[in-house]
Formats: C-alpha cells, structure tokens, sequence
C-alpha cells in the first residue's frame, strides 16, 4: 500500500450529481413556484459555487446566500442566476441589480433537503466524512484509553486509532458515544476524542492500517446517515456538517 498523504487521511466526499437529483424533486414539488437553492454558509459546508452550479442544474431558479460578498464569489465563477442576499455588508455590491437584498421573493426555498440532510426516501446525502485507520493495538482487561483514561476496556479488546479528531470538526462530546462504520460494523469510540485522531474499539475483530471508517454517508447504501449522527449529539445535521464541510479537504463526484 502506497504512503498515505494528508488529503487521503480524512475527506469530505461531496456527491454533486445528489444535489443536482435533490433539487429536480423539490422543484418538482415546488410546482409553479420558483425554487431557490440556499448555498450559504459556503453551501452548508459543501461548496458554494459546486453547489449552486449543481441546484442549477436541478432546476432551481434563485440562490440563496448570506452577505453580497457571497454573492460576489458566485459572480466572478461565471453564475449569473438571481441571488438574495440577507445581510447586506458590503452595499458596494448592491450594484448587482440581479441580487436581492433582504427582501423574500416568492419562491420555494430548498435548504437541508437540498443536501439531502432530513429524512426523506426520495432524497440522498450529498456529504460523506471518512478517515482512515493509522493504528492499530490490542488491550487488555481495564487498560484505559486517551486522555484521562475515561475509558477502561471491558475485556481484552482490539483497537485503531483513526485520523479525525477535534480540529477537524469532530465534536468531543462524541467521546465514548458516537460510532463510525467500520469493517461493516458500528465501532464506538473509545475514550476522549483528540486534536486529530480518535480511537474506534474492535472486540475481537480487526483492522488494518489504510482501512477506511465512515461517520457519515449514504443511508441508502447502507451507511450510518448525517442525521443520526447528529442524533448522537442532540445537535442538527445542518450544523454538523457545516462545520466538517469547512474543516476538511473536499474532493468532488
């Protein structure tokens, strides 16, 4: 197996071609209303440009940002489709007759669903965190795990140390809570989460360095989903993803 570089060591894999099907069924639904594809927040951590080039696409009319430098970062890549901006920071930009500032159009607007972050069968995640395994060790009975030792083994246990941690955008409070997919299984992670790393506990399986785990991807693929996990943290998929959207390297489908 080749070296593993930075990039390859944890990713978000945005899939384009999800935004673009999501946006064809809730312009669908959307009937004889226009539907605006909100891409703020850099496209909720997808990629504002990818995004609203993708929305397009589908069949959204309108693209919804936060601030007139937003939307002036989709002007200079070639979008010229109509924009609402809510908070006008910069008024120079208001000279852009095509963006509208703070007022609603008539419009149906797609945000979470655009990105396939509800529960909806008609409707894929456009978002997939992996990282990849970068250790591996066996433990015995009651020997503890990370900082504080806040985990101590139950019994002998296998364990990999996978490369996403804190800084990356991965909550600490997942520590001892949240799980990742693994050699086709739920893994828990054991003990606190660190700056760039946690540890998956095994049991008796194992895992090889390069071995890829997944916190979040396609449902329907049989993958844990964004909206679980964030179930895990009482938080909302939105808010998750945004964050490890703009921490991570992305690569595009």
């Amino acid at each position: 197996m080749s070296a593993l570089n930075e990039f390859s060591l944890r990713e978000a894999l945005i899939d384009t071609g999800a935004i673009r099907e999501n946006a064809a069924v809730l312009a669908a639904r959307a009937g004889e209303r226009p539907l605006l594809a909100d891409v703020a927040g850099d496209g909720y951590g997808h990629g504002a440009v990818e995004s609203a080039r993708a929305a397009l696409d589908g069949g959204a009319v309108w693209l919804g940002v936060s601030t007139l430098a937003d939307a002036a970062e989709l002007r200079r890549s070639g979008i010229r489709a109509p924009i609402l901006a809510s908070y006008p920071v910069d008024p120079r930009g208001a000279e852009d007759a095509s963006v509208t500032v703070g007022s609603d159009p008539d419009v149906e607007l797609a945000g979470a669903a655009l990105y396939g972050l509800v529960s909806d069968p008609e409707l894929r995640a456009a978002m997939r965190v992996s990282a990849r395994v970068v250790g591996t060790k066996t433990i015995e009975r009651d020997e503890g795990v990370s900082y504080g030792y806040t985990y101590r083994a139950a019994t002998r246990t296998s364990l990999a140390l996978v490369a996403l941690g804190y800084a990356d955008g991965l909550d600490r409070p997942a520590s001892n809570l949240g799980t990742l997919w693994l050699a086709g299984k739920p893994r828990l992670i054991a003990g606190r989460v660190a700056m760039n790393a946690h540890v998956l506990e095994l049991g008796s399986d194992s895992a090889a360095i390069g071995d890829e785990a997944v916190l979040f991807g396609d449902a329907n693929a049989g993958e844990p989903s964004a909206v679980d996990w964030a179930a895990h943290l009482d938080k909302d998929a939105v808010e998750v993803v945004s964050v490890l959207g703009a921490k991570l390297p992305r690569r595009y489908l």
